[in-house]
């Protein structure tokens, strides 16, 4: 057999040099021959001074071109102050993230996926006294809900004031994670533990209410006075004793609290601008954005101590 020689490496292509490594008559030769590392030194030479310098120029002009189409755009740009309503075309929607959520019962992963935000609960309107984020159910959520034995169980039981077991409710942790669509920006809402029922006995529908184990995001007051958001979580079941219970929706508040106490749950509107400032905006509308998070913090405030 004609050995494996150096100095025809260089004559070889990759898929033929792959078939000689695969020969048991010749591996030994092309790994002893560091015939790889040969061939790519033909095939992909490295770069000398001449390409380093080149390659450096050019990305050098490049940047020169970017930075003066910016600085063009922003003469063009009109001077005038922002038209009143820029802020809500800048601020996220609750429908421009997807939620990813982690369901887990005693630290075991039940289920984990995507949910949507409803659309219709974009629009605040605080006179019908719920300004929660709602996420729908998935088919997947839905088959696995089916799928569980411990839920099937607990769903076919209506709760009652002499007959009710919350243990499994109480066992469960849910994670939620928000991600901007536009640029995959995640913010971490929290993952939250049960804290009570809180349905009408007999009633097939039941909320059972879950708080975030930590704060959200610390905020200071106009007057230099400390608060911070907290959310809490609604998982609301329908219990069937016919086997068609279900999980209803997956309801998410942002509570306002001060040192102390809860003071409110903000609106959607704020809401939607509490994420909007969390994700990140463009660096020219941060602090208008800033100041818009600022002002309905005040705006709450004052409404709890009147």
């Amino acid at each position: 057999m004609i050995p494996l020689r150096p100095e025809l490496i260089e004559f070889l292509t990759a898929e033929s040099l792959g078939r000689l490594s695969c020969s048991k008559a010749l591996r030994t030769e092309v790994r002893e021959t560091n015939a790889w590392r040969l061939l790519a030194a033909v095939q992909c030479p490295p770069r000398t001074t001449r390409d380093v310098l080149e390659q450096d120029a050019i990305s050098r002009v490049r940047s020169q071109a970017l930075r003066r189409r910016l600085a063009a755009d922003l003469s063009r740009s009109a001077p005038n102050p922002p038209r009143p309503e820029e802020p809500d075309q800048r601020n996220n929607k609750f429908t421009d993230f997807t939620y990813f959520i982690r369901i887990e019962e005693d630290d075991e992963l039940i289920w984990e996926g995507d949910l949507s935000a409803m659309p219709s609960c974009c629009v605040s309107n605080p006179s019908l006294g719920d300004e929660s984020l709602v996420l729908l159910p998935s088919r997947l959520l839905d088959a696995r809900m089916r799928s569980w034995e411990g839920m099937v169980n607990h769903l076919a039981h209506v709760p009652t004031r002499d007959e009710y077991d919350d243990s499994l409710m109480e066992s469960l942790k849910i994670s939620v994670v928000a991600v901007r669509e536009a640029d995959s920006v995640m913010i971490a809402l929290g993952c939250f533990s049960f804290a009570q029922p809180i349905g009408d006995f007999g009633v097939n529908w039941q909320p059972y209410l879950y708080e975030a184990r930590s704060r959200l995001y610390n905020q200071w007051s106009s007057n230099m006075k400390p608060y911070h958001f907290k959310p809490s979580l609604s998982f609301e079941l329908f219990h069937d004793s016919n086997g068609n219970g279900d999980l209803f929706r997956i309801k998410l508040y942002m509570g306002l609290h001060d040192q102390a106490d809860h003071l409110v749950d903000v609106s959607r509107s704020e809401f939607q601008l509490l994420l909007t400032h969390l994700a990140g905006v463009d660096h020219r509308n941060r602090e208008a954005v800033r100041c818009a998070l600022v002002a309905a913090l005040d705006k709450n405030v004052d409404e709890d101590y009147m």
